[in-house]
């Protein structure tokens, strides 16, 4: 290889020379090293744990280490993207713009995604400031440099067509979940107290951040069992989607259970009108089912408090609040009703571009909640950042994708079908949750693997 490159002499030859499945291998360590940050974080919370600080430095500092690793990754991801652009450009010099034609065709919700981007750029620039908007606050840190960031995890993500190298992504996301996992059933029990600080969130500043990760961590487990045909493997995988469900249980963010249930029931559906093999999908049926039920009656410890029962006897509660209008409508979804509300009034005077990215935070949190600045609702969040139409065109390209891939359902490979239980769950649980720089990634590396039909596009 080395050789071969020592005799290139233009850009073309280099790429000709290491050709499309070399760029597909850079493209799945890269998924893989995103998948690991986690590890490194812990690494850093151990190496700080005997740091004579208060809990909030403790954290803040956590929080600060873990926005350079994700702003390495980022910029890591970024250049990747940018050569591998180069180099399909040059590589089909002539009939380049046969070829975007040809993709635009084939995966229309690309151009929505673009102009959502493109959408975010005018609305950061609109922004009272642009500097918050573009870099994101001290803590969430999801400003329009992170969307591009998400953007160029959703690109690496779409090019790898090789399913031995997508199972790998799949993988080394599901080995980091199990150990994050151990770390949150110590953390719950009261072993690991002096090295994570927020309760039941491990590497994570809340707990339903970490909630929002093993909801996507359940539905990768299930998706390698669908996946896999050997009997050991397919039982290794239950067993770990067994486990990472009871974790999060033990979490106990509704959110996130709601979007497992929604997951899982999609992913099973999907994948017998691709394949038309219904009893695979009894195992992880059954293990939703059991584990919701032993949950529900008391079994399952939480510091939380709560399991599933309790859980959906609020969500009864809520929901009879909301349409009769009760006293307590307000407290409706532990508070959210209020933050809701409050973003609608804002909406109406700015409907177009929003605030901005990040632009909640004063008259938001001054008026109604000084604790938050976020509506935990990713969809109210989009439409206060980026207005109207910035939801329109996040929703519209997520509708185009599935309606797309619906039609070709026949031709999805298995780890495409996997990887769609996995947006489905994060897309359910965004109605109670919010973007964090350390979650969302894994929402795009998800979707960007959905994204393709690798059986047509191999034609």
């Amino acid at each position: 290889m080395f050789e071969k490159l020592k005799q290139c002499k233009t850009i073309k030859e280099i790429y000709q020379t290491l050709g499309r499945n070399f760029f597909e291998k850079v493209a799945a360590v890269i998924l893989m090293l995103w998948s690991a940050l986690p590890l490194i974080s812990i690494i850093t919370h151990v190496l700080w744990m005997n740091k004579d600080v208060a809990a909030y430095i403790y954290r803040f500092n956590m929080l600060a280490k873990y926005q350079l690793e994700v702003m390495f990754m980022g910029l890591l991801t970024i250049q990747f993207a940018i050569v591998y652009g180069l180099g399909l450009i040059i590589w089909n010099k002539g009939s380049i713009r046969l070829k975007l034609t040809g993709f635009f065709k084939r995966e229309p919700w690309n151009i929505l995604f673009i102009l959502l981007l493109l959408w975010s750029v005018i609305c950061t620039l609109c922004s009272k400031d642009i500097h918050t908007s573009f870099f994101g606050t001290l803590y969430r840190y999801d400003g329009l440099l992170t969307y591009l960031f998400y953007a160029m995890v959703y690109a690496c993500a779409h090019i790898i067509k090789n399913e031995k190298l997508r199972k790998k992504v799949f993988i080394s996301f599901a080995v980091v979940s199990v150990v994050m996992g151990v770390c949150l059933l110590l953390q719950d029990y009261g072993a690991l107290s002096s090295v994570f600080k927020s309760q039941r969130a491990t590497v994570f500043n809340h707990f339903n951040h970490m909630g929002y990760y093993l909801n996507m961590s359940v539905l990768v487990m299930t998706g390698l069992y669908l996946t896999c045909e050997n009997v050991k493997q397919r039982i290794i995988y239950a067993a770990g989607m067994m486990f990472q469900l009871f974790c999060l249980l033990v979490n106990n963010t509704f959110g996130g259970y709601l979007g497992t249930v929604a997951g899982v029931v999609c992913v099973c559906i999907i994948y017998v009108m691709n394949t038309h093999k219904w009893r695979y999908t009894i195992v992880p049926i059954a293990i939703l089912v059991a584990l919701s039920i032993i949950s529900a009656a008391g079994l399952i410890p939480s510091s939380g408090g709560d399991n599933v029962g309790t859980d959906v006897r609020k969500l009864a509660h809520d929901t009879h609040s909301i349409v009769t209008e009760a006293d307590d409508m307000a407290r409706a979804g532990t508070g959210r009703m209020v933050m809701w509300e409050a973003c609608f009034k804002m909406i109406q005077e700015s409907p177009v571009i929003g605030y901005g990215p990040e632009q909640l935070n004063d008259k938001y949190s001054g008026a109604m909640l000084p604790w938050t600045d976020r509506p935990a609702n990713e969809y109210i969040q989009h439409m206060v950042f980026l207005g109207v139409p910035g939801l329109l065109l996040y929703l519209s390209s997520l509708i185009v994708m599935l309606i797309c891939q619906l039609k070709r359902i026949k031709k999805l490979t298995l780890t495409t079908i996997a990887a769609a239980g996995c947006v489905i769950a994060y897309a359910v649980c965004a109605f109670t949750g919010n973007t964090m720089f350390y979650t969302t990634p894994y929402m795009f590396m998800f979707l960007g693997l959905a994204s393709k039909n690798i059986i047509d596009d191999s034609k």
